[in-house]
């Protein structure tokens, strides 16, 4: 069978960089294969994708060696959707790609509806994009690309900025169009729920070199070691049958999940709740263009503390947060920090005690080099150069940024770009830290990393506010979590309470971590079909 896409001996490198991102590359694709790439952050995924895809050296400047065998209908669905729109509504983003197939305009409106239907976006033709949320704006995206009918569907992290329940709905579509011939070549960290029904996995390590390629249980068994080393991220059930796993108390699956459900139980008994108030908001609603999006909101932080805020995509969470941060008015009540409304405090001050990390990083770039961009927070806040200089390269070196200081930050990998996002608010030692995902699109280590880093911030006293949708993260590392649905917080309390209430977690649709779905599933013996995730309550 002939080829439809691949690469021969290729090797890529950026202009100004030392080094090439990707080394020798040689892959073939068949048609109706689905293929997933694996590698660490930095490995060159994205950037595979991209020549595969034409974008480099086409679009994006950079030296290309070997042999590149291209299909000419393609698709590509970037990390972040905001970068390849180009419309202000949603109907006019998926008619232009209808109009670069000459569709028929009196068709138009059919085929919007359609392919909206598809990938569930459920809004008006008219919304403007810019109201979306990232998972909205993600489907969005999926079907502007669909409308192009590609012969190959290429996918960047398109599950990065949906909550579990979108995730796994996401990925359940994918599987849909896979099972209709589809060919898709995807990056994604998160691999339950997609690794299941992948063709073959694609395993690249540091160096962007390929050091697996074999079906999804092979490269899982013989590339373990290659795995764990490199920090990607495996597979939570794959490949064991889950009925098996709450079957069997042996199983070391069940061993293993019924030690953190203990783990999770222990942290809950031994939990103590500051009293003492940092940060408050009293009956505060926020609107976005007259439409409400929180009503009547009450809360306060204590000092030291970590906490999550939870929900679904669209919900107000990075509302909320901005909210905290001064980013965003609210439409009625107040947020007081320290006792003071933050009307009263003057931005300059607020922001040495207060930080913010939002969801896009390279909303926070404007410098030139990584090391600028981390020297910028304390040569706003007049630290002295020689402590800031010190406390920089220390950051860098934290972070795993020391060898890219002098390289440009829209030039980093995304995950790069997320850790350096979060080093930038760590200069000056604020009181409180406000970061929206900071973990998604990270590698196991690098998350890892970051968490720990923020830990020892919490220990001395720094509180965490978190916006996540990774339940693992809200489980082992916070101590309260606001979820928030139906434009109101419903729920305010201990991790352990809410992922133990399971009426709430039907009512709201959040997918606890695995090992309370599995006390839950023994409890119930509840023997679910095969390959089946199980994280959604029926």
């Amino acid at each position: 069978m002939s080829s439809l896409l691949g690469c021969k001996n290729l090797s890529v490198q950026f202009y100004r960089q030392m080094k090439p991102v990707l080394n020798h590359v040689s892959l073939d694709f068949q048609p109706g294969e689905n293929v997933l790439i694996l590698g660490p952050s930095g490995s060159g995924k994205s950037t595979l994708l991209s020549v595969l895809a034409g974008i480099i050296p086409d679009h994006i400047e950079a030296k290309v060696k070997g042999e590149v065998i291209r299909t000419q209908n393609m698709g590509i669905l970037f990390q972040d959707p905001d970068t390849q729109f180009c419309m202000e509504h949603v109907d006019e983003e998926i008619a232009f790609s209808l109009e670069n197939r000459n569709v028929p305009a009196e068709e138009m409106v059919l085929k919007i509806k359609s392919l909206l239907e598809v990938v569930g976006l459920k809004v008006e033709l008219n919304t403007r994009i810019a109201a979306l949320s990232g998972g909205m704006k993600q489907r969005l995206a999926l079907a502007s690309v669909l409308a192009l009918e590609p012969d190959v569907l290429f996918l960047d992290e398109p599950t990065a900025q949906l909550d579990p329940v979108s995730r796994k709905e996401f990925f359940k579509l994918l599987n849909q169009l896979a099972s209709q011939g589809q060919t898709m070549i995807i990056v994604e960290h998160v691999l339950d729920g997609c690794i299941e029904w992948m063709d073959r996995v694609i395993l690249l390590n540091k160096h962007g070199e390929v050091i697996g390629d074999g079906h999804p249980q092979y490269i899982l068994e013989q590339c373990k070691g290659q795995m764990e080393e490199a920090g990607i991220w495996r597979p939570e059930i794959y490949p064991f049958e889950w009925h098996k796993v709450i079957g069997d108390k042996n199983h070391p699956l069940s061993k293993q999940l019924n030690e953190k459900y203990l783990q999770s139980k222990t942290k809950k008994d031994t939990f103590q709740h500051n009293t003492d108030s940092l940060m408050s908001a009293e009956a505060v609603s926020i609107s976005y263009e007259r439409m409400p999006v929180l009503c009547d909101v009450n809360f306060q932080f204590g000092k030291g503390e970590w906490i999550s805020i939870i929900g679904k995509n669209g919900s107000g969470k990075s509302s909320l947060l901005k909210v905290l941060a001064k980013l965003k008015k609210v439409s009625k009540g107040s947020v007081a920090f320290k006792d003071i409304h933050l009307k009263s405090w003057k931005e300059s001050q607020l922001y040495e005690k207060i930080g913010f990390v939002f969801q896009n990083p390279e909303w926070q770039f404007i410098n030139k080099t990584v090391y600028e961009e981390i020297l910028y927070s304390g040569e706003q806040q007049n630290v002295k150069k020689e402590s800031a200089e010190a406390k920089a390269k220390e950051l860098l070196e934290e972070f795993g940024l020391l060898n890219y200081s002098n390289r440009n930050p829209f030039n980093l990998s995304f995950g790069q770009k997320r850790r350096l996002s979060v080093a930038t608010m760590l200069l000056l030692n604020q009181e409180v830290l406000l970061l929206d995902e900071p973990t998604f699109g990270q590698d196991k280590h690098s998350a890892e990393s970051l968490l720990s880093l923020l830990k020892k911030r919490q220990e001395h006293g720094t509180t965490i506010v978190m916006v996540t949708h990774d339940m693992n993260i809200v489980d082992q590392y916070s101590n309260r979590v606001l979820l928030i649905d139906e434009n109101s917080l419903c729920f305010d309390g201990h991790p352990f309470s809410l992922f133990s209430d399971e009426k709430l977690l039907e009512k709201t649709r959040i997918i606890p971590p695995l090992h309370y779905a599995y006390k839950r599933a023994v409890k119930e013996e509840c023997f679910l079909g095969k390959q089946s995730i199980v994280l959604v309550p029926n």
